[in-house]
Order: structure tokens, then C-alpha cells, then sequence
């Protein structure tokens, strides 16, 4: 997919930081260029960084892409159309533009930032800016692995001194991943030389909820490995723990503002291209469990004065947007929050996890209060204690701690994560297997993993593993079933 308006928004960004940062004798130097230089300081790096991470890593293709895999969306033009029609997945320049902003933008200014701001850095002691780009790294390297397996993680991100990476194996990755999240817990409970305050656009420079927010992330990268890790779960809670204690500490970037370079990616998606509509799964799941999100979320078709969901597969374009139901502007407008993982999320990993225990009763509760949360963050305005009550005595949805299974689980988290978080449901389904009508629908199953992008084949091709063509259908990655590559 080409480039979209908010990365030239991220250009400017770095044009105009770049150009604040140069003082005369820069400007006299022979070959240099004022606008790039070699070396910024911790305070602007974290804008771009705590702006990229959420939009440009798992903000774009990848979203995009997941969404039509788990019947969030029915691709209705376009690459995505052809993508829900199972066509053109194996291309390997299907994910160019996410591979490129996470090596060679995204992990090289987070490690420029954790460098700087350690022990022996020149901006020594700013420990609340390193565990900040530590926490990103964690999830970026998250993103990273989960999307395409083994991947560059110990030896990215160093630029010309490295152009080509070893692949780490994803067992060795995910090791990583906790570490630094364990590094950045520590570094964020260190007293700081500076704090990055607004120049941290998702937390304000509060570092107790950025270690909340470490915690929750380690207890879903706990709960990834419920295939392959005995002890998945019960490290899933110990993590949960120390996370999230209600929506007001939720990990979402909401910085996005009304203007042609700086609104959010999926609201710019609709207005240039306009690829997806409401699936028809999601739409008839809703209304099988008289779920009152779905009038809030899934907007009517204004011809015929129905709510009307997209069947995955279509061969119907509906790039106007007058057959199938698109979402709400509650849901999606130039300014909507970008949640990256939230209270609600949490809650549904902690059911699993005590399920996973046979401890039901927790379960259970954990189950009814991520629902209760995921539906006052979707309704607008908030619902009342009493419709939220009337939703969860539904018969359709379990009503005692014995009744509740692992697909009751996903199947609500699946719901909480619309619009924005179908990576997050894609990998929840290759997992689980649930949503299980993923599977039953009548095209094909989506792949199992993305292809690894042709400029990595092209620039490194001796390391990147000999993954290619229908392999992405048949070839699951390391923690669907404990089968490594590398």
C-alpha cells in the first residue's frame, strides 16, 4: 500500500524538530545538512516516537489487512477487497511500508533514546525517557514478531553498522520482549533527571502509568504463549497484578487533530480510498446477542434506512459506501483515540488466564467486568449500570461461572477490540481458533503469518528465512504451535 497523508505528517514533524535543532556552526559545516541532523537529543525524540509507534507500526497495513482476516470489516475495494478475496497475500511487498517504519525509523530512535538517556549516554539520567522507549520497543518488537515470526530483535536497529541483521527466532524474541519490559519498569521507578512531560503524547511524562502499562503488556505477552508455555497464565496474572486498574489508566494515544496531515490514519483510510464496511459477521454477531453496541458502532446505509453488514468475500465494490454499513462517527473521526491496549483487554486476559487455572469464579468476574468496561469505552454516551446489567443477563452469553468456556472470552474481546485493535484480535484467533467461524466461512482461512517484504529479500536475503509464497497459509509461527524456523 502507497504511503498515507499522517507519514508525510511525520516528515514535517521531523523537519521542523530537525530544524530547531541546528545552531550556526551546524549550518556552516561543509555537507551537512540542517534539517537531519546526526544527533538529537532525548526531548525530540519522544514526540515522534510516542506518535509513530501507535500510528504509523500497528496503526496502518497491518490493521488494515487483520481487520478484513477477523470479519471486523468485508474488504469492499481495492488491495483489501482482493485480500478478503484471499489474493495477492503472498506479495511480498504487501508490508514494505510497516517493515520500513519499524526498522528504519521507529527501533533505531528508540534505541537512540535508551542510549542517550542511560548510564554513560550523553543525556544521562533521563530514566523515565528510556523506560518510555523501552515500553515502545517492547510492543514494537511485539508487532514485529507477531506479524511475521522470526525477525531481526538483538541486532536491529544499528544502522549502517548492521545492514544485515540476523533473525532471531521468535522464542528468543519474546525472551527479549519481557526483559525489556522488565528493564523499563526499573528505569521508570528511578528518579530522573528530566521528565518528558507534553512532550510524551500519550501519558504526559507519568511514569506510574507508563509501569502500568509495561505490566499490562507483559501479561499479554504472557498470555500469547498459552500454546507453548505451561506457566503462560499464571506469570499472565502475577503481571496483571501491577497493570491497569480502570479505563482512566488505558494505553491510547489521542493527540490526533482535525487537519489534512494529522488525523487519524483509519479516518484517512475512509476518506482517500474507503476499502472496508462493517462485516456482516460482526453485524449479525451483535445482533444474535441483542448487543446494544451495535447501533452505537455500525452505522446505517442511508438509502435504505437499515443497518446492513458486508459478507466477507464480496464480490460487490462499495467504495461509496451505499450497499454495506460503515462505522459510526462515534467510532471513527478525524480525531478518534488509537487505543493500544486498554483496562477492558486486560481484564479479558485475566479470565482466560484464571479459566486456564480452573479457577472459575474469578473467571467470571473478570469476564463480566471486561464487558462492563469494553462497553462503557464503545457507548456514547456512557451506558447506564442498567442496560450494561441487562447485556450481561443475557441468556445468550453465559450466566453462571461453570457455564463460561474460552470462546465466551474471545468472542468478547473480539468485540472490544473494533475498530482498532484486529492485529490484536488476528493474533487472539491464530491462538485460539476463536472466533471460530473465521474458519467456517465459506473463502478460505486467512494466513497464518505475512510475508517477509521484498526490500528485506532484496538487502539481506542470506538471513531473512526461506518463508515464501502459500507458506503464509500453511507454515504456522512459534507460539501457535512450539515449531520454530530459525
Amino acid at each position: 500500500m502507497k504511503k498515507y497523508r499522517f507519514l508525510h505528517f511525520l516528515l514535517a514533524v521531523g523537519l521542523v524538530l530537525g530544524s530547531a535543532a541546528c545552531d550556526e556552526d551546524t549550518l556552516d559545516e561543509i555537507d551537512t545538512n540542517p534539517n537531519s541532523p546526526e544527533d538529537v537529543s532525548v526531548s525530540l525524540l519522544m514526540p515522534q516516537v510516542t506518535m509513530a509507534v501507535p500510528t504509523a507500526v500497528t496503526g496502518v497495513d497491518l490493521a488494515w489487512y487483520s481487520s478484513a482476516f477477523v470479519q471486523h470489516t468485508a474488504g469492499v475495494h481495492g488491495q483489501i477487497q482482493d485480500a478478503d478475496r484471499r489474493s495477492g497475500l503472498e506479495d511480498a511487498t504487501l508490508l514494505n511500508n510497516v517493515w520500513s517504519t519499524i526498522y528504519a525509523t521507529v527501533l533505531p530512535d528508540l534505541d537512540a533514546i535508551i542510549r542517550k538517556g542511560s548510564e554513560g549516554g550523553d543525556e544521562a539520567g533521563n530514566w523515565t525517557h528510556v523506560g518510555i522507549a523501552k515500553v515502545l520497543k517492547a510492543y514494537t518488537l511485539s508487532t514485529a514478531t507477531d506479524a511475521w515470526g522470526p525477525v531481526p530483535a538483538s541486532e536491529a536497529g544499528q544502522g549502517i553498522e548492521n545492514r544485515q541483521p540476523t533473525f532471531d527466532a521468535q522464542q528468543e524474541v519474546y525472551n527479549q520482549i519481557q526483559t525489556l519490559l522488565d528493564e523499563a519498569i526499573a528505569d521508570l521507578d528511578k528518579e530522573a533527571a528530566t521528565n518528558p512531560g507534553a512532550q510524551d503524547f500519550i501519558y504526559g511524562g507519568d511514569a506510574s502509568l507508563w509501569m502500568k502499562a509495561a505490566y499490562s503488556l507483559k501479561a499479554r505477552y504472557w498470555m500469547r504463549l498459552s500454546n507453548v508455555n505451561s506457566a503462560a497464565a499464571q506469570n499472565a496474572l502475577d503481571a496483571a497484578e501491577q497493570g491497569f486498574e480502570s479505563a482512566a489508566d488505558n494505553f491510547t494515544f489521542n493527540q490526533y487533530v482535525a487537519s489534512a496531515i494529522g488525523e487519524h490514519p483509519w479516518f484517512q483510510e475512509l476518506n482517500d480510498r474507503s476499502h472496508h464496511a462493517v462485516s456482516e459477521s460482526f453485524v449479525e454477531t451483535l445482533l444474535e446477542l441483542n448487543d446494544p453496541r451495535l447501533e452505537a458502532m455500525v452505522a446505517i446505509v442511508p438509502d435504505s434506512g437499515r443497518i446492513i453488514g458486508a459478507p466477507n468475500a464480496t464480490q460487490d465494490n462499495d467504495q461509496r459506501s451505499v450497499l454495506f454499513s460503515d462505522v459510526t462517527t462515534m467510532v471513527l473521526n478525524p480525531t478518534s483515540p488509537m487505543p493500544m491496549m486498554t483496562y477492558d483487554e486486560l481484564q479479558f486476559i485475566m479470565a482466560e488466564a484464571y479459566l486456564r487455572l480452573g479457577n472459575t469464579d474469578e473467571a467470571y468476574d473478570a469476564y463480566q467486568e471486561g464487558i462492563r468496561a469494553a462497553m462503557l469505552r464503545q457507548l456514547d454516551p456512557n451506558p447506564s449500570e442498567e442496560v450494561i446489567s441487562e447485556y450481561l443477563s443475557n441468556p445468550a452469553l453465559p450466566q453462571s461461572a461453570g457455564a463460561l468456556t474460552l470462546e465466551n472470552i474471545i468472542r468478547q474481546k473480539w468485540i472490544a477490540f473494533f475498530y482498532f485493535q484486529p492485529f490484536e484480535a488476528y493474533n487472539d484467533w491464530r491462538r485460539t481458533g476463536f472466533p471460530a467461524f473465521i474458519d467456517d466461512h465459506l473463502i478460505s482461512p486467512p494466513p497464518v503469518r505475512f510475508p517477509y517484504p521484498q526490500d528485506e529479500i532484496d538487502a539481506n536475503e542470506a538471513q531473512v528465512p526461506d518463508i515464501r509464497g502459500n507458506q503464509i497459509f500453511t507454515n504456522p509461527i512459534w507460539w501457535m504451535d512450539g515449531e520454530e524456523e530459525v
